[in-house]
């Protein structure tokens, strides 16, 4: 992190550039509001990540170009799924966990299944 002060600004400073020890990244900003953002930003934006494994990150990437690509696709996309999720429509049931021996297949145990097994 530097800032880079210019000569005769009243402040000591009409901007700052933070670089990212990890990546390399920069921002150039004009104000210290600005300047908190977007290191905070890209400190949020390491840490999530840190949290995804490579198939997540991609997964992710691919879906936020999409999104970021046509920002109105996004808000539709967000109401749609409000709506789908206030009306249920849309929405798939899902079936009731496994539970052993009661919901969950089970290998047939009875007698005439044996004698079938052996002469295989």
């Amino acid at each position: 992190m530097t800032t880079e002060p210019t000569p005769g600004s009243a402040s000591g400073w009409d901007q700052a550039t933070y670089r990212c020890g990890r990546c390399g990244a920069e921002s150039t900003v004009t104000t210290e509001e600005a300047y908190l953002q977007a290191v905070g930003v890209h400190a949020d934006a390491h840490a999530l990540w840190d949290r995804l494994n490579p198939i997540e990150r991609d997964g992710l990437v691919s879906i936020l170009r999409t999104i970021l690509s046509a920002p109105a696709l996004g808000f539709e996309f967000l109401a749609l799924a409000d709506r789908q999720q206030h009306t249920g429509d849309g929405t798939q049931s899902l079936p009731d966990p496994a539970v052993p021996s009661t919901n969950t297949p089970q290998p047939d145990s009875s007698p005439s299944n044996a004698t079938a097994r052996a002469t295989e």
